[in-house]
């Protein structure tokens, strides 16, 4: 049995819905079945509570041998993580595999990204059979700017001209559920990114194509990213960790290209352009007004 933890977010859905399509035995923890829908519609096997709840996690755990530890990095992580680690090594359990971010490192200029550095190496001494998942930013991650993006016609930001290798999330969710049962693990973080590295500008002119509308690119200071974010509803680690990796973007530290997510899954990952289909596909779908195709945006 496959546990997911955090399966009510994003990437972990998305994980425990590909290791069931792929029959593999899956149980996901959630903190309330009736926030995920589209679990409880496919038949995923639902572990009700939070991983922090002691008696929750121990059923949880019953008869698995491999754990996908996905959580949100809030002020208890490093805590909370080591916690869980510990308890399913008590557990029996053999591998467990680890998301982690692609900013981890000692000397991170974020606390998220040096929680998640920390957590990292407690996982590596600690669990029998282990390895860590850093993906680049998130491609969903524009859904943060949509209000911006469709009012305005703007896309906004403080990485300047640098290029992100950006993932879709649920490339990052099937490499998690390809490691899951995968022979070995290596040893080393598998850094995970798309297919292609793009600056804001650029991905301004893929979504121009597809939602039939000019999106400009507006550079902005950093602290006028962060209250937009902070404006968008985010918490504070979150806009923190965002502002962090524009700003590394902005020095070119985040442009590399890793084939993992082929490599690893046999698929190819998906393109900035079919995200932004998709996402144009989806606003249309829920009765966006379609505005007629403007001679700059070019069609599509």
């Amino acid at each position: 049995m496959i546990l997911v933890t955090g399966a009510m977010g994003r990437i972990g859905s998305a994980t425990a819905l590909s290791l069931h399509h792929g029959q593999r035995p899956v149980r996901a923890m959630v903190p309330d079945r009736a926030r995920v829908p589209q679990l409880l519609e496919s038949g995923v096997a639902l572990a009700e509570g939070e991983v922090e709840e002691g008696r929750r996690l121990s059923a949880a755990l019953e008869g698995v041998l491999t754990v996908l530890l996905i959580s949100r990095p809030e002020v208890e992580q490093l805590i909370l993580q080591e916690r869980v680690i510990d308890a399913c090594v008590s557990a029996g359990v053999q591998r467990i595999v680890k998301l982690s971010s692609a900013g981890a490192a000692a000397d991170a200029p974020v606390d998220a990204f040096r929680w998640h550095w920390r957590n990292e190496q407690h996982l590596q001494h600690a669990a029998l059979e282990s390895c860590t998942v850093r993906p680049a930013r998130l491609m969903q991650e524009l859904l943060h700017h949509l209000p911006l993006l469709l009012t305005s016609r703007m896309l906004t930001g403080c990485q300047e001209h640098g290029r992100v290798a950006e993932v879709d999330a649920r490339d990052v969710a099937d490499v998690l559920a390809a490691l899951a049962v995968a022979e070995s693990l290596p040893s080393a973080p598998i850094p995970v990114t798309g297919p292609e590295a793009l600056s804001r500008e650029e991905q301004a002119l893929v979504l121009s194509q597809r939602l039939g509308r000019t999106v400009s690119y507006v550079p902005c200071e950093a602290d006028d990213l962060r209250q937009t974010l902070l404006a968008a509803g985010l918490p504070r680690w979150h806009v923190d960790e965002l502002v962090s990796l524009e700003r590394s973007a902005a020095k070119g530290q985040l442009a590399e290209v890793t084939t993992a997510v082929e490599e690893i899954t046999g698929k190819p990952a998906r393109r900035f352009a079919a995200f932004a289909h998709e996402l144009a596909t989806s606003l249309r779908h829920a009765h966006a007004p379609e505005p007629a195709i403007d001679s700059a945006a070019g069609g599509s």
